[in-house]
């Protein structure tokens, strides 16, 4: 089973630490970047159509790869011949895990839209996940896919910003996490202002994505982890870590 962690511990890189055409977002270029800062990470898997994950973040290959062929639609086998950037190739989720150092934590983000049934891809996320002997954590927007992960590995539930659902649906979906026993709540930088108002000073939240120091600054005074991007790690770290 993926090891828990406590998420203050770390800095997470979003989608690796990428930075145009040399490490694109969610390639092995941009996981190894962060690994060699000794980051964590966030990243996204979603269902090729065996319902294996790969590591992308869109629904289709357009915006990364010109093409408009959906991720859903393909095989894991030809998602591995895809180009990304000219020379990078699109990586599984079992890729990641096996090059990616166990004592630096990853957090999942699992995709769900499309044809993907939510608490299968859960299951399966969970079920690799189950076997990955690293610091490792699942999450998704989606409550089911999050509720059905197995109960002893790390679960975190995704919340929109208030300013997209309105601060009663973010509520609720707050109250069932706690509720429920999910392990941590991953919010928007937008609503961390009030957000130890929301829940116990000691439940683990995590926010995304931070893009200023203005918001490190925000995020570190109600002790809430980052998740960041085109910021230098070395002043993230001297702001964030003690």
């Amino acid at each position: 089973m993926a090891r828990r962690f406590v998420l203050t511990d770390f800095l997470y890189a979003h989608r690796g630490l990428w930075s145009g055409r040399a490490t694109p977002e969610n390639t092995m270029a941009a996981f190894n970047a962060a690994a060699q800062l000794g980051l964590g990470m966030e990243f996204d898997i979603r269902p090729a159509s065996d319902g294996k994950p790969v590591v992308f973040h869109d629904d289709t290959l357009e915006r990364m790869a010109g093409h408009p062929d959906r991720i859903e639609d393909l095989a894991v086998s030809a998602l591995r011949e895809v180009v990304i950037a000219g020379e990078h190739g699109l990586p599984s989720f079992s890729d990641l895990l096996a090059s990616w150092p166990q004592e630096l934590p990853l957090l999942t983000e699992m995709k769900i839209d499309g044809r993907t049934d939510p608490a299968a891809f859960g299951r399966r996320t969970g079920d690799i996940l189950s076997a990955y002997p690293g610091l490792a954590a699942a999450m998704s927007f989606s409550e089911a896919a999050v509720r059905a992960l197995p109960s002893d590995l790390m679960r975190g539930q995704l919340i929109p910003p208030i300013h997209s659902i309105g601060a009663v649906e973010f509520g609720e979906i707050l109250q069932r996490a706690l509720s429920d026993g999910i392990d941590y709540a991953a919010i928007n930088i937008a609503d961390v202002a009030d957000i130890r108002k929301r829940v116990p000073e000691d439940y683990p939240v995590v926010c995304w994505t931070v893009r200023s120091l203005d918001e490190v600054r925000a995020a570190v005074h109600e002790n809430v982890a980052i998740i960041f991007e085109h910021l230098d790690p070395a002043l993230v770290s001297a702001y964030a870590m003690p």
